[in-house]
């Protein structure tokens, strides 16, 4: 379920109108202490409210342009008067709250602008620092590519020179039993039982390892 929207615009004209209340009744106060506020101040704009008044009423209704506009008495010129103070005090204090209101949005646009201008300009830098390193590691490779080609030119092939499959194994001289004690060594067996001499023995011992 969705919440209703907060009517925020009947509010603020409500407040609006209840300060207007007291505005006037002070604008009122002071036209009654005061004389000039009252000859200058409070009177005026009522009478020229009253004719502006009369005559767009009699333009409607086609009666014809006024003689004469006869003016309002004191009384009436301080009620009509206040309550215009009241109005216009109201009205410039709302213009006044609404132009700083249009100025705070305007400064928050600014600088949210500015701020992706700035992100756009971080991006653009990043993107070239990418494409010139891009440039740099494809320069690199082919330089390397370039080396390693060279290289293989320079190497010499020298064919295997190991053993060969069909060249038999060296081997060893069997126990024989006219070898002298001086010749006679240290046997053990190796593969399948062939003696292999590895050190000396006392003389006129033979050893036989199987």
């Amino acid at each position: 379920m969705v919440a209703a929207a907060f009517p925020v615009a009947k509010l603020g004209s409500i407040v609006l109108k209840q300060l207007s209340k007291p505005i006037a009744n002070y604008v009122k106060t002071q036209a009654k202490e005061s004389l000039f506020f009252r000859t200058y101040i409070c009177m005026p704009p009522a009478q020229f409210y009253n004719w502006c008044e009369v005559r767009m009423k009699m333009w409607v209704m086609n009666l014809g342009k006024p003689v004469n506009i006869p003016k309002l008495n004191e009384a009436m010129a301080i009620e009509l008067g206040a309550s215009l103070l009241g109005e216009a005090i109201i009205f410039l204090i709302a213009a006044g709250l609404l132009l700083a209101e249009y100025t705070r949005q305007v400064r928050k646009e600014t600088a949210k602008e500015a701020a992706r201008q700035e992100e756009m300009s971080n991006i653009q830098y990043t993107i070239q620092e990418l494409y010139f390193q891009a440039e740099r590691q494809e320069t690199q490779i082919r330089e390397l590519l370039r080396t390693i080609s060279d290289l293989e030119g320079r190497v010499v092939k020298v064919p295997w020179k190991g053993k060969q499959p069909d060249e038999s194994p060296e081997t060893t001289k069997p126990l024989d039993e006219s070898d002298s004690l001086q010749d006679i060594r240290y046997y053990h067996r190796e593969g399948f039982g062939t003696p292999v001499k590895m050190s000396y023995m006392w003389p006129e011992r033979r050893e036989w390892w199987f």
